[in-house]
């Protein structure tokens, strides 16, 4: 009895089973699929949810709820395998959830890209650490565990088909002879009924018309969309299952390579420290706190400044990259650490000489989405870097969850903050009277999550555009061309969203741009 139970008697009960490396599939792998009726089903709730939510609707709210039910879903399936669940695995949920709730609080497309790829890319972190032994993965062989996942699940795409067939196949109605009978008798009838309905459709107009409207309810579009969404959330649920566990519990990793000699290393650290060591000095002597130099006389400081912080941020990413790569593949050596540590400190003038020209060029050039995340980026980069230096002397540092770490904590704060709105802000202190380029760009670039700021401001400026809610057709009066028209279409674009939303797609954003335009009136 205990043996029909359990399919993997050798397997305790709670523990990750380890692959045996003659094994060609993992336990828990070779278990979901003589379970299909577990995890298929499960499958298929993940493809009605994904179909109930994103059918026909819009983003918000629907992103959240499918946020939830896809970590829900997880947390059934480890259960049901009986997989303890890793402290990580639900710091990488917690992560989940958050960009799903920031995905309903905000409308700009920027974000809501961004919000999408984190969640895909901490639930494929979540199940290569629930399903792993990852604890002594070098950063490499994490970051590239990251993109195999995607792969291995690709190549499962034939296993839901094969497992459906069998799964039916085994069962009782299958094997029931009136059953089979009763089926063979549709599939003979169903062309002969194509061919009659044609034929007395075409000899009666009334009954052609009746048959037609039929048709079009029976195979509407409506409902291939539907069936074809279910059956792709279906599929991909269960392949991602099958891909995540295909090689569960393999200890492959601890068969090192052997490392190259530290003198090549040593001899490319050097070269480019030196170079690296002349770019600060020009950094010190000409840019920081207006130089201790003059400037060229062909450039302002705001010129000097926009040339080159896009260079700089990937020269600190190649850095970053260097030196895991030194501490990865290459022999420990107490020179190697040197130059990694005057690198990190040349590293870190070249990121405050990318924030400084970026400072300098906003105080010239405005605000923008682009520049905010910028300096995003080179905050998160300078997160990292004390991550990779600290990981140089302690080799036990846990640096690829630090980084994970910090770069979903910095981009959560930047998404939950909303960035156009604060970017509206600032163009409305810094600008009293705002060109009509202003205008187009502050109300067609950013997103709604501005107009709390842009409409007072519009009602304090532009007070004869007068806004009339729930007419047939909202219009909004003025002599004015120019500027005006542009807010008149921005305010007709909020106010038809009004009409849009549903549950499904309740967007935070969108609610507090139409209260705003309401108290217009007011």
């Amino acid at each position: 009895m205990e043996q029909l139970n359990n399919p993997f008697p050798d397997i305790k009960e709670g523990q990750l089973a380890v692959k045996d490396s003659t094994d060609k599939n993992s336990p828990l792998f070779i278990k979901i699929r003589q379970n299909f009726g577990i995890y298929g089903g499960i499958s298929l709730i993940f493809g009605v949810a994904f179909t109930l939510l994103f059918y026909k609707a819009g983003v918000g709210f629907n992103i959240f709820a499918f946020s939830c039910i896809m970590v829900l879903l997880l947390l059934l399936i480890m259960k049901k395998l009986s997989v303890p669940l890793k402290k990580g695995t639900i710091a990488y949920y917690l992560g989940t959830i958050s960009l799903g709730l920031s995905s309903m609080l905000t409308s700009s497309w920027i974000l809501l890209f961004l919000n999408i790829i984190g969640i895909l890319l901490l639930l494929d972190l979540s199940l290569i650490h629930q399903f792993n032994e990852d604890s002594n993965w070098n950063f490499s062989r994490k970051i590239g565990s990251m993109f195999v996942l995607p792969l291995v699940t690709i190549t499962t795409i034939g296993m839901p088909f094969q497992d459906t067939f069998k799964y039916f196949k085994s069962t009782k109605l299958f094997k029931n002879d009136r059953f089979m009978n009763i089926t063979t008798g549709i599939i003979i009838a169903v062309p002969l009924l194509w061919v009659i309905i044609g034929l007395l459709s075409s000899a009666d107009l009334i009954f052609g018309k009746l048959t037609n409207e039929v048709y079009d309810l029976v195979f509407s579009s409506n409902i291939f969309t539907i069936v074809i969404m279910v059956i792709f959330g279906f599929l991909v649920c269960y392949c991602i299952i099958c891909g995540a566990t295909m090689k569960a519990g393999s200890n492959d990793f601890i068969h090192e390579r052997k490392k190259a000699s530290a003198s090549i290393a040593v001899t490319v650290l050097l070269l480019l420290g030196i170079v690296y060591i002349m770019f600060c000095s020009v950094q010190v002597l000409y840019l920081f706190n207006n130089g201790v130099f003059v400037l060229p006389s062909e450039f302002t400081y705001a010129e000097y400044a926009r040339r080159g912080f896009f260079e700089l941020l990937a020269v600190t990413v190649i850095n970053i990259v260097l030196m895991l790569i030194c501490t990865s593949f290459f022999e420990e050596s107490k020179f190697v650490r040197i130059l990694l540590t005057a690198m990190t400190a040349c590293t870190y003038i070249m990121i405050a000489s990318a924030v400084y020209r970026m400072i300098l060029y906003i105080s010239a050039y405005n605000l923008t989405f682009l520049r905010l995340f910028v300096l995003l980026f080179l905050l998160i980069d300078s997160l990292v870097l004390i991550g990779v230096i600290v990981s140089v002397y302690r080799k036990r540092f846990p640096l690829f969850g630090y980084s994970v770490c910090a770069v979903t904590i910095c981009y959560l704060i930047f998404s939950f903050a909303r960035p156009d709105y604060f970017i509206a802000k600032y163009h409305i202190q810094e600008k009293e009277n705002m060109e009509y380029t202003d205008i187009v760009y502050l109300t067609e670039s950013l997103s709604f999550d501005a107009a709390p700021v842009l409409i007072p401001y519009f009602k304090e400026k532009f007070p004869e555009i007068q806004f009339i809610p729930n007419a047939d057709n909202t219009e909004y009066y003025t002599d004015n061309h120019g500027k005006e028209e542009v807010i008149k279409n921005y305010y007709n674009r909020i106010s038809s969203k009004e009409k849009e939303s549903g549950l499904r797609e309740y967007n935070v954003s969108y609610s507090l741009a139409i209260k705003s335009l309401k108290s217009i009136e007011e």
